[in-house]
């Protein structure tokens, strides 16, 4: 997902840096697409928060899109409810968890997608703040399937960021973020996608 997200000149402009808990490939796709990426090891989630609590003491005008896979917990996440993103692979609120797209495709569910929604301290709880809801087709290949999944996450992401760019994601408390101007039309997406985001982007969209 990042090496397509750093691809657009907007989100490099617009990212602090890129931390990750251990050495991967998250922070050399970071660095070599020209975002600062930094390393803080860390044994589990609590020790991950509490450097990150340490990094950021001031996080007045920060966001938070993790792609992390363990619970943010502690100081760390209370001062930052509602200002932590992730996008995960199902329509939630169902199929929470590390499979969810996965047990989307294990059920009898017609429709498969992917949520962008705060971080809280359950496991994919939250505010959704958009949502995607593809068909399933079981006569195409899983590896198919997950791709237009993995799609829809990109596309989510990258209006979620363009929303950030221009100044209208709305942080709210209660009910939650929301989005200015945003549009409700039947659609893949709700909100739905600016209709001049892939202009924007410079691509096709490959689920249309």
């Amino acid at each position: 997902m990042l090496s397509r997200l750093v691809k657009h000149a907007f989100v490099r402009e617009m990212t602090l840096e890129a931390v990750a808990d251990r050495q991967c490939g998250f922070v050399e796709v970071a660095r070599s697409g020209g975002i600062a990426g930094t390393v803080i090891e860390s044994a589990d989630g609590l020790a991950f928060s509490d450097a990150l609590d340490r990094r950021y003491p001031d996080t007045g005008n920060i966001l938070f899109l993790s792609f992390y896979t363990r619970l943010f917990r502690g100081n760390f996440l209370a001062r930052n409810l509602g200002r932590i993103f992730n996008c995960h692979p199902s329509i939630l609120p169902a199929f929470k968890g590390m499979h969810g797209f996965e047990d989307t495709l294990a059920s009898s569910s017609t429709f498969m997608g992917c949520t962008l929604h705060t971080v809280d301290a359950g496991i994919d709880g939250g505010t959704s703040v958009v949502q995607a809801a593809i068909p399933i087709d079981r006569q195409l290949p899983v590896a198919e399937n997950r791709h237009k999944v993995f799609l829809a996450q990109y596309y989510s992401t990258m209006q979620f960021l363009r929303w950030v760019a221009d100044g209208r994601l709305i942080l709210k408390a209660d009910p939650g973020p929301s989005i200015s101007g945003a549009r409700y039309a039947a659609s893949m997406f709700s909100p739905n996608l600016d209709p001049d985001l892939f202009a924007l982007l410079g691509e096709a969209n490959l689920l249309a």
